[in-house]
């Protein structure tokens, strides 16, 4: 076990299974990432005048 600390938080992490001290949920659908460039032409649609 690896522990690390940040800001007075410590968590410990396993390197063999990647266990990291810290729940999380995965069970959920996984969302649509917008890339930069389709977020930039998103903006600049918006945004003519």
């Amino acid at each position: 076990m690896t522990t690390f600390a940040l800001g007075g938080a410590e968590t410990s992490s396993c390197p063999e299974c990647g266990y990291a001290g810290v729940e999380a949920d995965h069970s959920g659908e996984p969302q649509h990432v917008e890339s930069w460039e389709k977020a930039l032409e998103r903006f600049e649609e918006a945004n003519q005048k």
